[in-house]
């Protein structure tokens, strides 16, 4: 085991986002192809907006996706994991409160009394003067008499900014150099005793020996409060890495109220975690065989490297994650498949405890190289378990109303009856075998006999779907549909 430690401190405040999401992707990768160690810690000090049923769905999301944790926060049946914790920032508020005042012990922080009316009446100055507020520093060097003589007033913890720069080291945006002049006295207590997020993640992170941070680029700003906070409380510093926020297909930023946004809204759609993985690793690192698009989460285990990330962000392509999506369906084994569409179909009421497991696979396997999505399934096997009641309106004028369409048929209904073995290679010999003789062409008797026998114009093979809905099944359907024509003709 390396020492290196990656952690996803999301906030439960809401759904798993799909940029968050990529960052505990990224985080998980490296820690795994380091042989390190992954953390998950939820970052729920703010009580208004954290509400345990976000809490389940964010780690319901992770699981999803086949990111697991080394160390966390108990979850529904897994325990607390790893000896760092607790892993809920609000059971640390303990800690947060001892680390601020041990810099207020040591001056490098200390107690600011000033009221609300005199903050706002400095930020007044400030817009008059059209100069961005900064805390005056009217308390920074108040002496022990004085405070002593404040008693009981409420005050915050303002740490003590340091003269000179700060210097982020970045993985992916290179050094970034900011003057210590640019930032004020900030806070890092209320006046309840409650961190500010600054001290809460700087004093999470130290003392769970954290070695490498990736997170967003919007973070890259709050950097240096953290490198000044770091330093003070001598904590080792993480290497930092800042990714670039995911965009949407029009170029803006991934908005929280759009569709998609929420990871386990793919779920919903048929998605694959394994699509999703693929998919979001490629929204910010580039493999180093070039033009490769298809991964799974193993073969990014070992091919994941740091240094490859990338610098400038990436745009949802819906498109790309589609195709990717029928990829991955194309390569589960039918089995697999099975197992994954069977609870997509019994949701939509269709029963199907009366096939064998064997007729199930095989059923799965007729549609995978078809389907685009797992929910896509049920318009493409519904057909097998109840009767054609219609047929495709457009479809029904294409294949049914013409004026061959019914000696297609009697053509269709003849070489059914007449089939000895049921199986996919001998209704497709008696097809050839037809054509060959008539001379008419092979898709119009298979697009005919295809909607007499689904009421679709799409779907499964009509050989493979015929030898699964078995020659009784059939040869009623096409005689159906037959008569159906006559009426229309």
């Amino acid at each position: 085991m390396s020492t290196v430690r990656c952690r996803i401190a999301p906030s439960p405040s809401g759904f798993l986002h799909i940029g968050t999401a990529k960052m505990a992707l990224f985080n998980w990768l490296f820690a795994r192809s380091q042989g390190g160690t992954f953390v998950l810690r939820l970052e729920d000090t703010d009580a208004e907006r954290t509400e345990e049923e976000y809490v389940a769905a964010m780690c319901e999301g992770f699981k999803w996706l086949g990111i697991d944790w080394d160390e966390g926060p108990p979850f529904g049946d897994e325990p607390e994991k790893g000896a760092l914790g607790p892993y809920r920032q609000s059971q640390r508020r303990d800690q947060h409160h001892a680390e601020g005042m041990r810099l207020v012990a040591e001056d490098k922080a200390y107690r600011c009394f000033c009221s609300k009316e005199e903050l706002d009446a400095d930020r007044a100055q400030a817009d008059a003067e059209k100069r961005p507020f900064r805390y005056s520093g009217r308390c920074r060097n108040l002496t022990p008499e004085e405070i002593a003589a404040k008693g009981e007033a409420s005050f915050v913890v303002r740490f003590r900014v340091p003269e000179g720069e700060t210097v982020v080291e970045d993985l992916v945006q290179g050094p970034v150099k900011f003057n210590n002049k640019e930032f004020d006295d900030f806070i890092i207590l209320k006046p309840n005793g409650d961190p500010i997020f600054h001290l809460a993640v700087v004093a999470d992170d130290g003392l769970m020996k954290i070695t490498h941070v990736v997170r967003g680029d919007d973070h890259l700003t709050n950097t240096p409060r953290h490198i000044m906070l770091f330093n003070a409380l001598g904590y080792a510093l993480p290497t930092f890495a800042h990714l670039p926020m995911v965009l949407d297909e029009a170029g803006k930023k991934f908005s929280k109220r759009m569709h998609g946004a929420n990871v386990l809204d793919w779920r919903d759609e048929g998605y694959l975690p394994e699509t999703l993985i693929n998919y979001v690793v490629m929204l910010g690192w580039t493999s180093e065989e070039e033009g490769r698009e298809f991964f799974t989460l193993e073969e990014l285990r070992h091919l994941f490297s740091i240094n490859r990330l990338n610098k400038s962000a990436a745009r949802f392509d819906r498109k790309k994650l589609d195709w990717l999506n029928g990829q991955h369906i194309r390569m589960l084994t039918p089995e697999n498949l099975r197992d994954r569409v069977l609870p997509i179909i019994a949701a939509k009421g269709i029963d199907t405890s009366g096939k064998s497991p064997e007729w199930l696979t095989q059923m799965a396997s007729i549609c995978q190289e078809k389907i685009p999505t797992l929910n896509n399934i049920v318009d493409y096997i519904d057909f097998f378990f109840s009767e054609v009641e219609s047929y495709d309106p457009k479809a029904e004028n294409k294949y049914f109303r013409q004026a061959e369409s019914a000696a297609w048929l009697e053509a269709d209904l003849r070489m059914m009856s007449a089939a000895d073995a049921w199986t996919h290679d001998a209704l497709k010999a008696a097809f050839e075998k037809e054509v060959e003789a008539t001379g008419v062409k092979l898709g119009s008797l298979v697009n005919a006999a295809r909607l007499a026998l689904t009421g679709k114009p799409v779907g499964p093979g009509l050989f493979e779907l015929a030898e699964l809905l078995g020659k009784e099944t059939a040869v009623a359907r096409i005689a159906r549909a037959l008569e159906h024509v006559k009426t229309l003709s």
